[in-house]
């Protein structure tokens, strides 16, 4: 009997966090629907969807660099409890103090940066749990990134309907009321049902970081610049960081601008824009799970270089604009073929960043990536002005090539696959 449950209880680390990052994840994406409706019906402005939007994804991305060394500070364990539980309390919030009729739009905006502001340390401190969990279970650690990456995926998939029909059932309150109780429960299954740092292996990169260091704001400024310095000096975490920023740019620019004109142009409905992304998602849940049953056997750099061309040349596909049943095959096929890249960059940066500095550097990787995001958008609208929207569309599959090619001539790139050596000379 032993025997037999031993299995079990060493799996129910990782079970446990890949639980908890569903409901939470869940809850997150009904926000997606719940938070601009309950704008709109309590206001009846557009802008102030917004500028509410836009205050949650500033505060999302400034918080992300200069909260990374509270990971470090104080565990990935109990950051990922704070980040769960902090964004349920300010969601949970916002539904009784209007139901109170104490709800202005300046405290709805404060509600909503508090929700936000610790999301980009939450997701560095969950990426920081996975090495330790992983090697207890027996685990490779790809298929542990990807099933992360699954769940989050699958949870964005059905969240943001489920919210929009919860919406109609029970109205916006209801919506934030359960994400609140998703970000609870989260919380309480990191904090309750995970062994604490002091009981998992402390060679995994699971461990708390060190408890005497100096306090104060220059202390605190020299451990931030001290993350950055060690992302600039790892030469492969950098290629890594600078790809990913690329891909994330051309990515909002396709998904943002490109598809949604697309869908209105040539396929001339809305539900058309909706498939798009659709067939994307569900692309990109089954490729993830591929990749966890078989990432492990796969060489890093093959996977990833593969997978870029593959989506690079899918991407130059979409510029002979075919009809809504090809579309979605193709963008089916591309999430598909996509997926293995956030698995093997989490892969990288668990390997190559030793446990006391993960959270401020993995903070900065994903804050950079998010900064790109508005500028892809950007750069998208100027294109198709001056290309139009097949010449757009080629533009982002030739960048997609360029940056694939300067991921193949890159040395560090070669190193990719196994822990990489820090303080790489450049």
């Amino acid at each position: 009997m032993t025997q037999m449950s031993s299995p079990l209880i060493r799996r129910r680390g990782i079970h446990t966090l890949l639980a908890a990052v569903l409901i939470g994840s869940l809850g997150e994406a009904m926000m997606i629907t719940a938070v601009p409706w309950f704008v709109l019906q309590t206001t009846g402005s557009p802008a102030r969807t917004g500028v509410l939007l836009a205050v949650g994804a500033v505060t999302s991305g400034l918080a992300g660099v200069l909260a990374g060394p509270l990971v470090d500070r104080w565990g990935f364990r109990r950051m990922a409890v704070t980040a769960y539980l902090s964004g349920g309390a300010a969601a949970a919030l916002v539904p009784l103090l209007h139901h109170l009729d104490r709800l202005d739009f300046p405290l709805l905006i404060g509600l909503m940066a508090a929700a936000t502001i610790l999301e980009v340390p939450g997701v560095a401190a969950v990426s920081g749990m996975v090495p330790g969990l992983a090697g207890t279970a027996g685990m490779p650690l790809e298929r542990a990134n990807s099933l992360l990456a699954g769940v989050h995926q699958g949870a964005q998939l059905f969240g943001v309907p489920l919210g929009g029909a919860l919406a109609v059932l029970v109205g916006t309150d209801g919506v934030l009321a359960a994400d609140a109780a998703g970000c609870l429960l989260a919380g309480a299954a990191i904090a309750f049902g995970i062994p604490r740092p002091d009981t998992t292996r402390p060679d995994t990169g699971a461990t708390r970081t060190d408890t005497g260091r100096s306090t104060g704001p220059r202390a605190y400024l020299s451990e931030l610049t001290t993350g950055l310095r060690t992302l600039w000096s790892h030469r492969l975490l950098r290629t890594l960081a600078g790809a990913g920023t690329a891909f994330n740019a051309l990515d909002s620019g396709l998904s943002g601008v490109v598809l949604v004109t697309y869908a209105f142009q040539q396929l001339g409905t809305p539900l058309a824009f909706g498939a798009l992304l659709t067939s994307f998602g569900v692309g990109m849940l089954a490729g993830t799970v591929g990749y966890a049953a078989l990432g492990h056997r796969i060489a890093h750099r093959s996977a990833l270089l593969g997978s870029g061309l593959a989506v690079g040349l899918l991407i130059a596909s979409l510029a002979a604009l075919p009809g809504l049943a090809a579309s979605c095959a193709l963008l089916g096929l591309l999430g598909a073929v996509a997926a293995p890249v956030g698995p093997i960059r989490a892969s990288a940066l668990q390997n190559g960043v030793p446990a006391p500095l993960f959270g401020r550097v993995a903070s900065a990787v994903d804050t950079v990536g998010m900064a790109a995001v508005p500028l892809g958008a950007s750069a998208a609208v100027l294109a198709l002005g001056w290309l139009g929207l097949r010449g757009t569309v080629l533009a982002i599959a030739g960048c997609y090539l360029l940056v694939v090619a300067a991921c193949w001539r890159s040395r560090s790139i070669r190193t990719l696959g196994g822990p990489a050596p820090l303080h790489d000379s450049p």
